[in-house]
């Protein structure tokens, strides 16, 4: 086994796949990256909800494939049903989504892992985090692998820890108590004291899954039908092309068979059975002390808070073609075994229904993000990253986010040394920006999740026209130089640069009737199939997305220019540096609420001090003077 790596990602989920190819992406040498996992076949498991993307989290996928991430080639390559959301509104909030079938979603990720020269895969558990320079760097980890569970160090300069809800995790249904952070699986316990170890603020948060049941026990024909869009459309630029990797090919899409899913609901029953079991809930007894998701609620949750309602909806989603197993989304719950069986039977379509495996919660430690830079990167340690869970985030999609970001930087920081400079997303650039902004201003005490709302510039940060947006950002960071998909992926971009700007130009320029085609999109009548009609015969077949960008700029144009003169304004206060060196505890003018906010999140510019808790305009504005009266009596100082 190879001890001495540039860099080493520690988890397999979609943090650790995303940080891995993007190190991989960024080094560009063999043998370069090390995957450690609990167990290798675990790599991209889907461990709750078997869907990829949706409202803002759809963006956040887009967003990933346009800077050379996998999480959008595998959901296209394994999705059995995918539908836009939000269709009603605004482009700017537009949600795509895919269900994915969960088994071939994993086989892909592992296909794709192995794919890379770059990358080796080493089961093992990680103990402790190797530390020299008086703490100040990190050069690897301890990790006990093998049968006999032997240690073996490996070393590396930056090492990314992507540890998921396995850190101390433990399970809850019912009054019975597992470790593990996943069914079946076991915990993380050494690496949670070697960061407590080393100083870092613990926190402790909780997720939970509903069950899943057996499909040929559900009355399934019967249950109303929840369809995906007849046109689907994927979220990869590669994926209409088709593309391929290793053993991966993806040459027409869709490429699995689509499913249909169905629409349940649980009853006044049912929520009568859980009322009178609420002093067997582990997160009504306190057994559960930590806090869940506030926007995905376990039914005992949802009865209680939601009195007044007497059902609540559930979609029945098939897992895979591969097994029988369906999701029961809408009531993850850690209610007894006993209770769950009667829930399910109350349900629509469910009377003789069979529960494969039960629903339960998982709390777990994660690290309070105000630690970490925008990069990832922690600021007691360097070359130390966290990404995904770890930070306090909900879901997939803003887990593999913060995985390309923190890979992107391990590798920068592996090649530059001393002279690395972080690389991350302003608000205004992309929803990954706006979640790692949000992350380090605001100290979560339930999980994150990202929503459209959070986006002040939605209307630019769209998902279809994220190629737009990133794809060369990607390019001038090398993400793009060291892999076939990366060459073949600005490829595209290029035509598709070329395709937008004749589309844009022929809009100012073709008639119907008495007005141009640029006139008739301010109608809102007019559709982007009516676009496509008009435009075709000029630019010829094109991709969706296409039509989809052409039609959403024009439209909004004149918002968008409004939007994008804001930003211009706003640039010099949101990313004015502020130095490292301040003290602001030291700083009496200033009020004892805002030293208090400064002092603990330390944010690194003017944007993200205006943004903390207890922060006012008068604050900055006070600030700005003080900063620049710091730095003159620093330089004066240095030059005596």
């Amino acid at each position: 086994m190879n001890t001495e790596y540039k860099v080493i990602v520690v988890g397999g989920g979609h943090a650790g796949v995303e940080a891995a190819w993007a190190a991989a992406n960024g080094l560009g040498t063999p043998n370069s990256v090390a995957l450690i996992s609990l167990d290798a076949s675990k790599i991209g498991v889907m461990s709750c909800n078997p869907a990829i993307g949706g409202l803002a989290k759809g963006q956040l996928v887009c967003e990933i494939d346009a800077m050379g991430g996998v999480m959008g080639l595998i959901a296209d390559a394994t999705g059995i049903q995918f539908k836009v959301l939000n269709t009603s509104k605004g482009s700017a909030v537009h949600g795509p989504r895919c269900q994915s079938d969960r088994h071939a979603y994993a086989s892909v990720a592992q296909e794709l892992i192995r794919s890379r020269d770059e990358i080796d895969v080493i089961e093992g558990t990680v103990e402790e985090l190797m530390i020299n320079n008086a703490g100040a760097r990190v050069s690897g980890v301890r990790l006990s692998t093998g049968l006999d569970r032997s240690e073996i160090e490996i070393s590396a300069s930056c090492v990314v820890v992507t540890t998921g809800t396995f850190m101390r995790a433990l399970m809850h249904m019912g009054d019975v108590q597992t470790e593990g952070g996943r069914f079946g699986e076991q915990s993380a316990t050494g690496i949670s004291k070697s960061l407590n170890d080393l100083g870092f603020e613990l926190g402790r948060l909780k997720t939970g899954t509903p069950p899943r049941l057996d499909i040929t026990t559900i009355q399934w024909d019967e249950l109303p039908v929840e369809s995906g869009d007849d046109q689907p459309i994927p979220f990869s630029q590669l994926t209409p092309s088709g593309w391929s990797l290793g053993d991966v090919e993806c040459d027409q899409f869709p490429r699995i068979d689509q499913v249909t899913c169905r629409q349940s609901s649980t009853c006044e029953i049912s929520h009568e059975i859980i009322r009178k079991n609420l002093d067997r809930a582990p997160m009504f007894t306190g057994q559960i002390e930590s806090q869940g998701p506030r926007y995905c609620p376990s039914i005992e949750d949802k009865v209680v808070r939601f009195a007044q309602r007497d059902s609540h909806g559930v979609f029945l989603e098939p897992e895979s073609h591969d097994s029988d197993w369906v999701y029961c989304n809408g009531i993850a719950t850690s209610l007894p075994a006993d209770v769950q069986d009667e829930i399910i039977k109350h349900m629509p379509g469910c009377a003789n229904a069979k529960i494969v495996q039960y629903g339960y919660a998982v709390e777990y430690d994660m690290i309070r993000p105000h630690q970490i830079y925008t990069t990832g990167e922690t600021r007691k340690v360097r070359g130390l990253f966290f990404a995904g869970q770890i930070n306090g985030t909900s879901g997939y999609e803003e887990a593999a986010a913060q995985g390309l970001i923190a890979g992107l930087n391990a590798a920068r920081r592996a090649l530059q040394g001393d002279a690395y400079k972080g690389f991350s997303f302003g608000r205004e650039q992309a929803y990954i920006g706006v979640l790692m902004d949000d992350l380090v201003t605001k100290t979560p005490r339930e999980p994150y999740r990202m929503f459209t709302s959070r986006a002040e510039h939605r209307l630019i940060l769209r998902a279809d026209n994220a190629p737009d947006r990133l794809t060369p950002i990607a390019k001038d960071l090398g993400l793009l130089d060291t892999s076939e998909l990366g060459a073949q992926r600005y490829k595209l971009f290029e035509a598709r640069k070329m395709i937008l700007e004749q589309g844009r130009a022929l809009l100012d320029e073709l008639r119907d009737g008495d007005k141009t085609i640029a006139q008739r999109l301010l109608n809102p009548d007019f559709t982007i199939e009516m676009l496509r009609v008009a435009l075709e015969p000029h630019l010829g077949d094109q991709p969706l997305s296409i039509w989809r960008t052409l039609h959403s700029d024009k439209r909004y144009e004149p918002y968008i220019e409004r939007q994008l003169g804001q930003i211009k304004r706003n640039i010099d206060l949101e990313h004015r540096p502020l130095p490292e060196w301040i003290e602001y505890d030291g700083i009496g003018s200033l009020r004892t609420e805002a030293r208090l906010a400064l002092s603990k999140y330390k944010p690194t510019t003017f944007g993200q001090a205006s943004r903390l808790e207890g922060i006012t305009p008068s604050d900055i504005t006070l600030l700005s003077v003080l900063v620049k009266r710091a730095r003159a009596d620093r330089r004066s100082l240095e030059a005596n």
